[in-house]
C-alpha cells in the first residue's frame, strides 16, 4: 500500500556518507494493525478524524553516559497524514548519519514553523498562515471542522537503545486520543475544550526503536 505522506524536503544530513538512522512516522493506536485500521481515524463518539498535519522542528539523541543530546536532523518536517496513511501503515520521513552506539534518549521538538527559518518552503504555506504546530481536519457528527493549535512540546522518551547503521526510529502519532477525556468527547469546536485537547495532543506522541518497520517497539 502506497503511503500518502508529505515531508519537507528539507532534510538536515550531519556530513555526507557513513551509518544511517531512519525516521519514520505512523498514525493511530499502536493496538491497531496496518491495513485493519479504517481509513479516517475515530477520535471520540461521533469524531472522525480525515487528515493530520503536524510539524517536527528537530530529532535529538542522548548518548548513554553522557547528558549531551546529538541532532541528528534538523526541520522542519511537515507530518501530512490522511487518507491511507491513517490506517497504522508506517511511512520513512528522512535519513540521517549518526554514530551507531547505545542511546538513553530519543528527543522530539514539536513547534510551529517560521516563514524565515531554513526548510520552511511551501509545503509549509498552511501551518505558517495559520501559525500552527498542529492541523486537524475532521467531521464531529458529520460537520466538518478544523482544528488549530499552536501547541509546542518537546518529547523525550527515555530507554536504553541500541542503534547501529540501518536502525530506524518510529514516531506514533495516536490522534485517536485527542479529543477524549474520561470516556467522554471533547468538542474541537468548543475553546472550552483547547487546554485538554492540547494536553492531549502533547501526550500522543511515542518513540521507538522499530528496525522492522512494523509499526511497534522491536523487543
Amino acid at each position: 500500500m502506497k503511503v500518502a505522506i508529505a515531508v519537507i524536503l528539507a532534510i538536515f544530513v550531519a556530513g555526507c556518507g557513513g551509518p544511517n538512522l531512519s525516521v519514520s512516522v505512523r498514525a493511530g493506536s499502536p493496538a491497531v494493525a496496518a491495513a485493519v485500521a479504517p481509513k479516517a481515524l475515530v477520535a471520540g463518539t461521533g469524531i472522525e478524524l480525515s487528515r493530520v498535519r503536524v510539524v517536527v522542528r528537530k530529532v535529538e539523541l542522548e548518548k548513554m553516559g553522557t547528558s549531551e543530546m546529538d541532532e541528528v536532523a534538523s526541520g522542519p518536517y511537515l507530518l501530512d497524514l490522511s487518507g491511507a496513511s491513517l490506517d497504522g501503515s508506517v511511512a520513512k520521513v528522512l535519513d540521517a548519519s549518526f554514530v551507531p552506539g547505545s542511546y538513553s534518549e530519543i528527543r522530539f521538538e514539536l513547534h510551529k514553523p517560521d516563514s524565515g527559518e531554513p526548510g520552511a518552503n511551501a509545503a509549509l504555506k498552511d501551518m505558517i498562515d495559520a501559525q500552527a504546530s498542529v492541523i486537524a481536519d475532521g467531521t464531529i457528527d458529520g460537520a466538518a471542522f478544523t482544528f488549530t493549535t499552536a501547541v509546542t512540546a518537546e518529547q523525550r522518551f527515555d530507554g536504553i537503545i541500541d542503534l547501529k547503521d540501518g536502525s530506524n526510529l518510529t514516531l506514533n502519532v495516536d490522534a485517536s486520543t485527542w479529543f477524549t477525556s474520561g470516556g467522554s468527547r471533547l468538542d474541537p469546536r468548543s475553546e472550552a475544550n483547547r487546554s485538554q485537547i492540547e494536553n492531549n495532543i502533547q501526550n500522543s506522541f511515542r518513540a521507538f526503536k522499530d528496525d522492522d518497520h512494523d509499526g511497534h517497539e522491536d523487543a
